[in-house]
């Protein structure tokens, strides 16, 4: 992960993550200088609380000063099962038309992904589809 981590902020890019354990606490770690997006700035129950959150890191949130993410980077678990967030993250930044990446195997369901490697860490790319009209 710290690899990926470091070729997004080499390349000028702005890590934004999420307050949770895990994923978020190492991508942190990797990161000292990463946007959080916190819970706590959230109103409701917990559960909308995490919904928002995660759609602020993705979509952006312009009360707090947040633009929409560029990309999405996904760290699975080990053994490859995303979380409920994460799996948010991913739906969204792809109904967004994102371009995203997740690190490892197995290939993530649906059309469209590519093998891609990133820092010598393996994983997929889906670029999102332009259409054009003529």
């Amino acid at each position: 992960m710290a690899p990926v981590v470091r070729l997004v902020v080499a390349a000028g890019g702005t890590v934004r993550v999420g307050d949770q354990r895990g994923v978020d606490a190492a991508v942190r770690a990797a990161c000292p200088s990463a946007v959080v997006v916190r819970v706590s700035q959230f109103a409701g129950p917990p559960a909308a609380r995490l919904h928002q959150r995660t759609r602020a890191v993705v979509l952006g949130h312009p009360g707090l000063g947040l633009p929409p993410a560029s990309a999405l980077v996904v760290f699975p678990p080990v053994g490859g099962a995303l979380g409920p967030g994460s799996s948010l993250a991913l739906r969204l930044a792809m109904g967004a038309g994102l371009p995203v990446w997740v690190a490892g195997d197995p290939r993530p369901s649906g059309p469209g992904w590519a093998p891609l490697s990133l820092s010598g860490v393996p994983g997929w790319v889906l670029y999102p589809v332009q259409s054009r009209i003529f």
